[in-house]
């Protein structure tokens, strides 16, 4: 058996590491928590105010790794950002199950509008953090979302599980740009 290196110089404590896992699992969660809504809105599955609920806290989970490595200030910011983003959803699939077109084009907008201050926050925040790579996985988010909004609305159940796939491969990626910015941040910002 061949002996393992051991990395020298390089020590990340276990609540990093901690703090790195669940900072990858914040939009597979949001996803799956985003996907309930849209079951409970369209279908009448389950409590609505439950899973509102989940959904505040894994906001609440994000704004508390925020908050350890960038501080209350910044993370209060975000969290009323993304609290926007969640409101803006509510009010857009309420408008597609009330048949509001114009409605639903103009929650559309505003979704990519928050999408827009995300990731210019985002990367104000951490320079290891690209905005336009924010941009552009917010706006893969937002398309997937709707777009599992409209399987519901219209019951295409076969593409909607292909979408809600993609959403999750999607999730995994944002994870791991997530994760390794606040790696980056915590390891050559020191």
């Amino acid at each position: 058996m061949k002996p393992v290196k051991r990395l020298q110089d390089s020590c990340i404590p276990s609540s990093q590491i901690n703090l790195i896992f669940e900072s990858r699992m914040i939009w597979r969660d949001l996803a799956n928590w985003i996907r309930s809504y849209l079951v409970s809105a369209y279908a009448g599955f389950g409590d609505m105010a439950q899973v509102e609920e989940k959904i505040k806290s894994v906001l609440i989970k994000n704004y508390n790794i925020l908050s350890l490595v960038f501080g209350e200030k910044y993370s209060e910011q975000y969290y009323n950002l993304i609290s926007d983003f969640i409101n803006i959803l509510r009010s857009m699939v309420d408008a597609q199950i009330n048949g509001d077109t114009n409605a639903v084009n103009e929650y559309t907008k505003q979704l990519y509008e928050n999408a827009d201050r995300r990731a210019a926050f985002a990367a104000q925040v951490n320079p290891f953090w690209l905005e336009s790579e924010w941009k552009n996985y917010l706006y893969q988010f937002i398309d997937m979302t709707i777009n599992e909004s409209n399987t519901f609305l219209n019951k295409d159940y076969t593409k909607n599980v292909d979408i809600y796939d993609r959403l999750l491969i999607l999730t995994s990626k944002m994870g791991d740009f997530y994760s390794k910015g606040l790696i980056d941040y915590l390891t050559y910002s020191k």
